[in-house]
């Protein structure tokens, strides 16, 4: 992993760390997605190196100073080379893991951090709804106060770590007043603890390209969650949202830039191996070109992205980066991945060369 002369040494070391796991994991990684297993004995390891604890401050078993924004995505960037398994961590970390640690209460912590510190606990995010989308700020799933606890109705879908997660963070709507509505205090975030009577995975779904992810619906009949377990206090869940989102996609940012260093990485072994018209395929200019593409896209879109964490790790509002590193990164993984297609030819249908994942 190319790492950046602002990294601390320990940032350095740990990029090289997570490298090397990631090549020992790699192939249980491929057999769990063949059996459709959830490799629950990878996230032992994970865990006993510490990493889920990246975000987590040192009093609460974390990593401090040590891990960060900037660490995260080390992690999550090195994770990913060996497939599924990097986006398994990072839903954990925008899951709930960065909102606790920016909206938590101390109680709400000490009760949670810990524990995800230790690899004990995966986190998933239940925003999107069966008619709710991109409008994030129209969520149709409700929760009404009844003494100490609320009371949750409705669904989520498009939820990573549907089913294997312990701890769900949930948008509900707790007001439908429109001045409450108007100035975006209309919303709450909750925990919501796997095997909360009323609770349940309606479905899994299986998504294209993203082998091994568990995604899928959940459905909140009735759900009571404790008043302690309100993130951010009640109506404050639109600030709340935001934050994640900004740190969300930074994630996939991360992960897709992941995905383009893979594309890059098994068109050059590609076309250094394969012989046509009795020269390598990387002799052909157009390949050269295609290659020297994808890695300009690659090269920017991973400096954007790091940048963007840097600006969080420094207590910075954003935004603006933030948006811009998911959307160039995203973008620019699409053209690299049709470039890798096109440069690996047939074989870039095979789950033999990865790069259909891409």
């Amino acid at each position: 992993m190319e790492k950046y002369p602002w990294w601390t040494e320990g940032q350095k070391r740990l990029a090289d760390e997570v490298e090397d796991f990631a090549d020992e994991v790699l192939p249980r990684v491929a057999e769990a997605v063949y059996l459709k297993e959830h490799p629950r004995d990878i996230l032992r390891k994970i865990a006993e190196k510490g990493w889920f604890g990246v975000l987590v401050p040192e009093e609460y078993g974390g990593m401090g100073k040590n891990g960060g924004v900037t660490g995260c995505c080390i992690i999550s960037e090195g994770l990913c080379k060996a497939g599924f398994i990097g986006g398994l961590f990072f839903s954990t970390m925008f899951g709930g893991v960065n909102q606790l640690v920016n909206f938590g209460t101390d109680e709400q912590k000490e009760r949670w951090l810990p524990r995800v510190a230790k690899g004990e606990l995966l986190g998933a995010i239940a925003l999107t709804e069966p008619f709710v989308g991109s409008d994030a700020g129209g969520v149709m799933t409700r929760a009404r106060r009844e003494g100490d606890e609320y009371v949750i109705n409705g669904k989520k879908r498009f939820v990573s770590n549907t089913g294997v997660a312990d701890v769900y963070l949930v948008y509900a709507r707790t007001s439908d007043d429109p001045a409450d509505v108007q100035s975006r205090r209309h919303m709450t975030a909750f925990i919501v603890e796997k095997g909360t009577p009323g609770f349940s995975v309606e479905k899994v779904n299986e998504l294209a390209v993203f082998d091994g992810v568990r995604n899928g619906v959940l459905d909140f009949n009735d759900v009571r969650v404790p008043a302690e377990n309100v993130v951010g206090g009640e109506g404050n869940g639109w600030n709340v949202m935001i934050n994640g989102l900004n740190f969300e996609r930074l994630m996939i940012a991360v992960g897709v830039v992941a995905g383009m260093r893979e594309a890059i990485r098994y068109s050059l072994f590609f076309t250094e191996r394969r012989v046509q018209f009795g020269l390598r395929t990387i002799d052909f200019e157009s390949n050269q070109y295609k290659i020297a593409d994808m890695i300009i896209r690659y090269q920017t879109a991973r400096l954007m992205t790091y940048y963007t964490a840097y600006l969080m790790d420094q207590g910075l509002d954003p935004s603006i980066e933030s948006n811009v590193a998911k959307i160039y990164a995203t973008e620019a993984c699409r053209e690299a991945a049709i470039d890798a297609l096109q440069v690996a030819g047939g074989d870039a249908f095979t789950k033999f060369y990865p790069i259909e994942m891409v």
